[in-house]
């Protein structure tokens, strides 16, 4: 690891004196208590009188209704994805040893668990006290009971706009007083809001903090009753003119791209706090978590300000690219604009219904001509999770014992309980693993690609479609990149970024316990590998895995969502990120992308390939997790290889305690569980790289005139296809033209010849032979010898074929004995 030039270095002598004061064993402190910890919104036991999981889809669910397809969703097993286990391990362990407690990890059950977290179930945050309808993940009751904290600056249009019939597909007076009566109970619910202080976190129907902008990293707003009518179980939902069986009320903010922030503009709390360590609430502060918006401290991900920072995010949205263009894709908005992340992440389904008692819609609303029953697959790019979870179950398709057996060792092993919640439906999570597939395809492709004869340069264009990043989320060993494999001849010369499936994983990697040494044609680029590496000041490293202790990125360089506003990406902490520097405007020199870049939404790509270069396969991969990943999560849950100092941290141990530390009773086994997992399924998509687009150039290699020269280098040299003459010496060099397309040199230019030069050395009674030359990756050369030059004479090969490098190398004959005459052969691979 290398040392850290930049970033968060407010938090080294913090941290420090932590680590110096403190020489007592760990003491567990109250989440609620934990000033570290605390987040704006609905705190744990204010929430009360829920409707179960299964009353929705007794309504809602079943074969006929959309909202069954919520059970294949990621968001319905986000209690269940094994690598969130194994993440939350290292997080509390991490957190133990850097402050004191495992409180930091309570983020991390907040989002994974949410109704377990608001029933006052995440105290110990290792979610040893979950049950039942907490294994739901992020479930109806959560979305639906939700509210907009910003619901005046909503209601008014000032924050969204007020175009409420373009935007907000409203019709008629229904949706107005439907938002009347909402705005009405949203103000009543934000009244129960309180700073840690105790002081109200509302003031005039707006956070009484003017510099808290959005609820995103995980800020819930939750209510259960309507206060307006003093009636429970007021759900609430995208529709003024839903004839629900229960108390309801029309949302905008169900509606709004602003409720996606909730969950997925995600940052550290504890490293927002941590010079409030000892707060308590009767000093009466309000905590920068509490003040600020989450996008503004200790990044962790940023999908939503990615979104909010293209075009798609601007007022009124923009036209979509590609499968998402107008003609293809259809919105809710005005010309098919895509202005939310529901337009795709909940697409409106035409012509169905979300309950027997529904209308059918847009058909059968007045009230909401152009929206669909919303798509509830919520459908992202992970593959490898709900494949894994669907092989568990014996009636599931793809059926795996060993991974029944890992993954349902019991609670007491692992704290996870599949028979707690909705049980797992296998063949809804095999189609999230179709529609993840597509979704992945769909959103990018490659346009331009090039090869240009002249200075072997491969050009292409990779188009982001999407509105975010490519890829988004989590930094967890998610990776996108890009292969190119160049041939001669039918012959793979030059591989870039070449993966190893039987390793499972990237060559040429550095920093990975595992990644295989690269062969003399194979390359690594980094910046053809697309993806969040983020650094610590807290343990002054440039690159780390530990999410609970980043404090900057030192890599990010992914592609750009079209008509990304670049001059405000550092304040959300979202700008790319190259070996340490950040790009903050068009015109710094040193910026990973260009201005063109940045507008349109893509990467431009050069490539230098070896000359001789005959046919190019470029390919754009993805995965959801990496090897590296996986072997750091064992390897620090096992306390083995582990990244750590070794020294007492706050809480008075060394770092690394979960195989010990009777807190981690019900985690200790995921180490292990995590990699055995990972290793039984490398080659299931996901682990395995899935391919997202792919293209192919080849030149024209037919031969017409049959003389042995393909038609693409006569076009070069003469003008035409079979213009050639392969007998000809045509620059009057020596060598014909046949001979100058073996050697790759110029046909036309009689400097560019192939030549070597030979060094004879004496060794006692032998003498050593080296031939030296300029190669090429595209030929194989070989040393040859005969004792005389008659044309009857033979060569003998003596050194046997050898690719070329694309730089000067060298044949050797070691024993020479006698007179002998040496010259090197050059053919063209496989031939």
């Amino acid at each position: 690891m290398k040392t850290h030039r930049s970033g968060s270095l407010w938090l080294k002598p913090i941290i420090a004196g932590i680590l110096a004061c403190l020489v007592l064993a760990w003491t567990p402190k109250p989440v609620e208590d934990d000033p570290l910890v605390r987040m704006p919104g609905t705190q744990p036991g204010q929430v009360t009188g829920l409707d179960s999981d299964k009353q929705c889809l007794s309504c809602h669910g079943g074969s006929t209704f959309e909202m069954e397809n919520w059970k294949g969703s990621l968001m319905a097993q986000a209690s269940r994805d094994p690598i969130f286990w194994a993440g939350l391990t290292v997080a509390a362990q991490d957190a133990i040893w850097t402050l004191g407690t495992p409180n930091a990890a309570d983020i991390c059950v907040k989002c994974h668990f949410p109704m377990g977290w608001l029933d006052g179930r995440s105290d110990p945050v290792n979610a040893s006290l979950m049950q039942g309808e907490d294994f739901n993940g992020v479930s109806c009751k959560i979305c639906h009971y939700m509210y907009d904290p910003f619901y005046q600056a909503t209601y008014d249009g000032t924050r969204e706009g007020s175009d409420w019939s373009g935007y907000w597909d409203e019709s008629g007076t229904a949706p107005q007083a439907a938002a009347d009566a909402t705005r009405n109970a949203d103000a009543l619910a934000a009244a129960q809001i309180d700073y840690f202080n105790g002081n109200p976190f509302f003031s005039n129907n707006a956070p009484a903090s003017a510099t808290y902008t959005e609820n995103g990293g995980g800020h819930i707003f939750l209510i259960t009753d309507n206060l307006a009518t003093g009636k429970a179980d007021a759900k609430r939902g995208p529709f003024s003119d839903a004839p629900a069986k229960h108390e309801w009320l029309y949302s905008r903010y169900h509606k709004s791209k602003y409720m996606c922030s909730t969950c997925h503009d995600i940052s550290n709390p504890a490293l927002a706090n941590l010079a409030y360590i000892g707060t308590n609430a009767s000093h009466g502060v309000i905590l920068p978590s509490e003040s600020q918006p989450a996008y503004s401290y200790a990044h962790v991900e940023r999908t939503f300000s990615e979104f909010m920072l293209s075009g798609f995010g601007a007022q009124g949205g923009m036209e979509g690219t590609g499968p998402y263009s107008p003609d293809l894709f259809e919105t809710s908005h005005a010309g098919n604009k895509i202005a939310t992340c529901q337009d795709c992440h909940f697409r409106d389904l035409s012509g169905t219904k979300a309950a027997n008692q529904g209308q059918v819609r847009p058909s059968g609303s007045t009230a909401h001509p152009l929206s669909g029953v919303p798509e509830h697959r919520m459908i992202g790019g992970n593959l490898w999770v709900p494949y894994v979870l669907a092989s568990i179950e014996p009636t599931s398709p793809n059926y795996d014992a060993a991974n029944e057996a890992l993954l349902k060792q019991g609670p007491a092993a692992l704290t996870l309980d599949f028979s707690q919640g909705e049980l797992l439906d296998p063949n809804l999570l095999l189609e999230t693993v179709t529609y993840s597939g597509q979704m992945l395809q769909d959103s990018i492709s490659m346009t331009n690609a090039n090869y240009d004869l002249n200075d072997s340069e491969f050009t292409l264009r990779l188009q982001n479609h999407t509105g975010h990043k490519l890829i988004s989320g989590y930094p967890e060993g998610r990776r996108m990149f890009l292969n190119v494999k160049a041939y001669a001849n039918d012959q793979l010369i030059y591989e870039i970024n070449p993966y190893d499936s039987g390793i499972g994983t990237l060559k040429g990697l550095e920093n990975s316990q595992s990644s295989p040494e690269l062969s003399e044609w194979e390359e690594y680029e980094d910046e053809l590998v697309y993806e969040v590496h983020q650094g610590s000041s807290i343990l002054n490293v440039d690159e780390t895995f530990h999410m609970a202790l980043a404090t900057h990125r030192y890599k990010d360089n992914r592609i750009l969502p079209r008509g990304f506003r670049i001059a405000e990406a550092a304040m959300r902490l979202c700008e790319p990120v190259w070996d340490g520097h950040s790009d903050t405007n068009f015109h710094d020199s040193e910026n990973f992308y260009t201005q063109a870049e940045y507008e349109g939404g893509y990467d431009e790509i050069e490539i230098e390939l070896p000359e001789g270069t005959e046919r190019i396969e470029a390919a754009l991969y993805y995965q959801t997790t990496s090897r590296e990943f996986i072997e750091f999560l064992r390897d620090e849950i096992n306390g083995t290889n582990g990244t750590l100092p070794n020294t007492v941290g706050a809480g008075g141990d060394l770092p690394y305690l979960a195989q010990t530390d009777p807190f981690f009773s019900g985690m200790k086994a995921w180490g292990d569980t995590i990699w055995q997992l990972w290793d039984h399924n490398k080659d299931v998509p996901g682990a395995a790289p899935v391919l997202m687009t792919n293209t192919l150039v080849q030149l024209d290699v037919s031969d017409l005139d049959g003389d042995g020269i393909p038609a693409y280098w006569e076009q070069l040299y003469f003008g035409g296809s079979t213009n050639a003459v392969a007998s000809m010496d045509s620059d009057g060099d020596g060598p014909d033209n046949l001979s100058e397309y073996t050697a790759y040199t110029i046909p036309t230019d009689s400097n560019s010849v192939f030549v070597f030069t030979a060094e004879f050395t004496p060794t006692g009674s032998f003498t050593a032979v080296e031939a030296e030359f300029e190669s090429l990756r595209s030929r194989d050369y070989a040393l040859e010898e005969t004792t005389n030059l008659v044309q009857s004479a033979s060569w003998n090969n003596i050194s046997g074929y050898v690719r070329g490098i694309d730089d000067e190398m060298d044949l050797l004959r070691t024993n020479a004995a006698g007179t002998g005459m040496y010259r090197v052969k050059v053919k063209l691979p496989n031939n």
